[in-house]
């Protein structure tokens, strides 16, 4: 593989001239310094790529070493960017910027490699192989550097799928965009050029902006293991959902009534992959769960499960778009964000006025009642001041100013109150876009504007109730969990939905709702959403015990 570098010996004008040389500096990379390490081998990318000296064979093969000892010290960096994404960190930008650079700088070398092949007029044997290789790895470079942006919730660039999209139609016209081989060595599971490009195109097409960037990690793994099941032809059918024009780049389109197609135009779908993504929800929930390590065990079950149930969503022809305008306003509002401090500035009832309670359980749940901001041997809770843009009846936009919201994630649980107002309002962040300038924008869904905190007294599951329990055992012990109580469209109960602690949720737990002489049972019947330390859950009221009526 390396004998070029002993034939081109002294004609390079290079470090790396030799097999020799170019060991020899590459030990040299920091091991104890992954950030380091990808820094240095992205300069030799640069470099290389740089270099007009390199013939198109040498050049290929140093770029394909560079990018196989940089692929697990990437891999290692972005797992600790994951670990902690918030758009404002010093520390999390730091990193991704390293990231971003080396797939960027990727993406480059192998244009450069296969302009070299095309200028050196390389033997058709020569081209076979190394063309689809080429190609497959430049766009897996252009779609790690798409999912890098995504994850800071920035526009791709036309650049991006100009380059793309000039990658697939030489592929096409050199017939080699069907060509099935390893990406790299070690991988179980063949791709090809077009297989790439369905892949970047779907999983853009998927509402990344809706997802937090572990779960943007977990879609683009899911694409990739999907692709076999999407399609993409020149003219539409009943099952297109998007389209890219090849000559006029852009992100895809949905197809509409509209569309008059053309000669550069191909159309996709993602359709055929939804009852397999069905399957595997199923096959999920029942605890089966063994197959889905192939989307990395790095990610908790229910997390991966949370993403899978949002790609059944957005790869569906029908799924949701935006009903209703928002009202443009100008205002600042109060945010709080995190369970523990929104359950204690929401309404809420007391201890003393939940009914039923021994002095012994009253203590029991006043031992607990340290999950509230408010302390008096604690300062009084601050909450950021942010600006909102627009509105509507269920969501509120707006501008997250420099020097807040380092917390800021989606899925985050938040509390709103406009300035000199009482009631908090209880949302999730939803969408998140970096603007020009870094200014960000944000999305905030309204779960409920007159919340409610409450207890929870832990009844058991199904059968086994603790009060049963307590009538053969003669002892028992219940449990109390907090929770907010979010009223539904209507400013009802009747449909009301719950927040509750993250680890709370189990399916057919009983609890009591302690409101003083109001208080009712209920059954947890289903996890809508989940973030960092809550769950949203579904329950049904359970009709009171009829009273036994006197003999």
């Amino acid at each position: 593989m390396f004998s070029w570098l002993v034939r081109h010996a002294g004609k390079i004008d290079h470090p790396m001239y030799n097999m020799a040389e170019a060991g020899k500096l590459l030990a040299e990379l920091p091991a104890d310094d992954p950030f380091k390490a990808l820094e240095e081998i992205t300069a030799w990318l640069q470099s290389i790529t740089a270099t007009p000296t390199f013939g198109a064979e040498p050049r290929i093969a140093l770029i394909k070493l560079l990018d196989e000892t940089a692929r697990p010290i990437q891999a290692d960096l972005l797992k600790q960017y994951l670990a902690e994404p918030h758009l404002q960190d010093f520390q999390g930008t730091h990193l991704w910027k390293n990231l971003h650079a080396h797939a960027g700088d990727l993406a480059r070398a192998y244009a450069e490699c296969l302009a070299g092949c095309k200028r050196e007029e390389l033997l058709p044997y020569q081209l076979h192989e190394l063309l689809p290789l080429l190609s497959v790895r430049l766009m897996r470079a252009l779609a790690e550097q798409t999912k890098l942006e995504l994850m800071r919730y920035l526009d791709v660039g036309n650049d991006t799928w100009s380059r793309l999209y000039q990658c697939y139609t030489d592929a096409e016209a050199g017939q080699y965009a069907h060509t099935n081989l390893f990406a790299y060595h070690g991988h179980a599971v063949h791709t090809s050029v077009q297989h790439e490009l369905l892949r970047i195109l779907v999983f853009y097409a998927s509402s990344p902006g809706n997802l937090a960037p572990d779960q943007i990690e977990v879609a683009f793994r899911i694409a990739a293991r999907m692709v076999s099941f999407f399609d993409i032809s020149a003219a539409p059918d009943v099952t297109s959902e998007y389209w890219i024009d090849l000559a006029n780049p852009g992100p895809p389109r949905p197809v509409d009534d509209t569309i008059a197609p053309t000669p550069t135009m191909r159309f996709f779908t993602p359709l055929r992959a939804l009852p397999r993504i069905s399957e595997i929800i199923h096959e999920h929930e029942r605890g089966a769960i063994d197959e889905e390590r192939r989307f990395g065990s790095e990610f908790t079950p229910r997390g991966k499960l949370t993403v899978l149930k949002h790609l059944l969503v957005y790869w569906n022809k029908y799924h949701p778009r935006r009903a209703v305008e928002r009202m443009g306003i100008r205002a600042s509002v109060d945010v709080a964000h995190g369970f523990r401090a929104i359950i204690g500035l929401v309404p809420r009832v007391d201890l003393d006025q939940a009914s039923g309670l021994s002095k012994e359980e009253a203590a029991a749940v006043a031992s607990r009642a340290d999950f509230g901001i408010v302390k008096e041997e604690e300062p009084p809770y601050v909450p950021e001041t942010w600006t909102v843009v627009d509105a509507s009846a269920s969501g509120v936009g707006g501008l997250i100013p420099k020097g807040t919201g380092a917390w800021v994630k989606i899925g985050c649980l938040l509390g709103i109150r406009a300035h000199n107002a009482q009631a908090w309002w209880v949302g999730v962040i939803r969408r998140l876009h970096t603007e020009k300038q870094h200014a960000v924008r944000v999305g905030i869904e309204i779960l409920g504007k007159k919340s409610l905190a409450v207890w929870l007294r832990v009844l058991g599951k199904g059968a086994e109730r603790i009060e049963n329990w307590e009538t053969s055992s003669g002892s028992f012990k219940y449990d109390y969990y907090p929770a907010i109580l979010l009223p539904d469209a209507q400013n009802s109960y009747l449909h009301a939905t719950m927040v509750l602690e993250t680890g709370t949720y189990s399916e057919g737990k009983l609890l009591e709702i302690m409101l003083g002489e109001k208080s009712r049972t209920v059954e947890l019947t289903s996890l809508e959403a989940e973030g960092e330390d809550y769950e949203l859950v579904r329950f049904n009221w359970l009709a009171p015990p009829e009273e036994k009526k006197p003999q």
